[in-house]
């Protein structure tokens, strides 16, 4: 399965286009898992199976709710980007340390993101 950017190796996602949301993201990668792919050929990662889709799926998740629960705190979007570094560093040092993608700088993106998403 060719999946472009919406399935990664161990790469934070990021929504790119206006009309993306991780909501929607989400929705795709439950719709790709029961396909189970014997291999699966990412855009800029290394190529992997079908373990890359739920991984991916569960990142996602895991910090957007991680993310909702800071916003709710108040903690601002730049605040909750500086916590979340420590926990991404933390949680998933395999995806922090993966050389395809700047993983590290990507999650204040990634942030932003969902702070942005949760307001609606």
């Amino acid at each position: 399965m060719i999946t472009g950017d919406i399935v990664q190796n161990k790469v934070v996602p990021a929504v790119a286009s206006s009309g993306g949301s991780f909501a929607s993201w989400l929705a795709v990668l439950d719709k790709l898992v029961p396909l189970r792919p014997r291999i699966v050929i990412p855009t800029h990662s290394k190529v992997g199976d079908a373990s890359l889709i739920p991984a991916e799926a569960a990142f996602i998740r895991d910090m957007r709710d991680r993310v909702a629960a800071l916003k709710r705190s108040g903690s601002s979007a730049a605040e909750a980007a500086t916590r979340l570094t420590e926990v991404f560093k933390a949680n998933y040092s395999d995806w922090a340390a993966n050389p395809d993608w700047p993983n590290v700088n990507s999650i204040t993106g990634f942030v932003n993101r969902f702070y942005m998403e949760l307001q609606n």
